[in-house]
């Protein structure tokens, strides 16, 4: 496997579009077709073709007609999870379409926001591919549904390595159970 020129320790997940060098999650940005580095000249086309792809601000989830106002960064993606049916939406496509999420698998639930925080940052830091649902609910209905925690079957056994020192947390007390206490 490639590695990426900023990070040698990090296996590379394509190459830039423009430069052809080999670069980790961190070091590109996902253009419509193409991956771009983020050295000036070769953002800059990113952006050039982020302007020709015209975006709504507004979508209609075609599952549950929610609507959804989509901030830039959605925009440019062109993906973007209902907050209401918590379905993946494919809107690039026209008209939108659900994203099967059929390779991913739940590994773990919290009621602890402070915990999806922190663990969202260790996965994130781990180029882990990951979901989470429900946690716009854990504000307005607290105890009543955990967050659930998606990752990629892919990287199932990367992440429960890089979550194995973490402990979980409810209502601040945990949930470790060692004979030591």
């Amino acid at each position: 496997m490639k590695k990426c020129k900023n990070h040698p320790e990090v296996e590379a997940l394509s190459i830039c579009h423009v430069c052809g060098n080999d670069y980790c999650d961190l070091c590109l940005d996902e253009g419509k077709e193409y991956y771009f580095c983020k050295k000036a000249e070769c953002h800059k086309l990113f952006e050039d073709e982020s302007e020709k792809f015209e975006t709504p601000q507004d979508v209609v989830c075609p599952n549950c007609s929610c609507e959804l106002e989509l901030s830039n960064e959605e925009r440019r993606k062109g993906k973007i999870r209902c907050p209401e049916c918590e379905l993946a939406i494919d809107f690039a496509s026209n008209p939108p379409k659900i994203i099967e999420d059929e390779n991913y698998q739940e590994i773990l639930q919290t009621l602890n926001q402070g915990d999806i925080s922190v663990i969202k940052s260790i996965l994130e830091d781990g180029n882990i591919d990951y979901f989470t649902l429900g946690e716009n609910f854990l504000g307005v209905r607290p105890l009543l549904e955990p967050v659930r925690l998606f990752v990629n079957e892919d990287q199932i056994e990367q992440a429960k390595e890089l979550l194995e020192s973490f402990e979980l947390k409810i209502f601040g007390f945990s949930t470790r159970q060692d004979e030591d206490l």
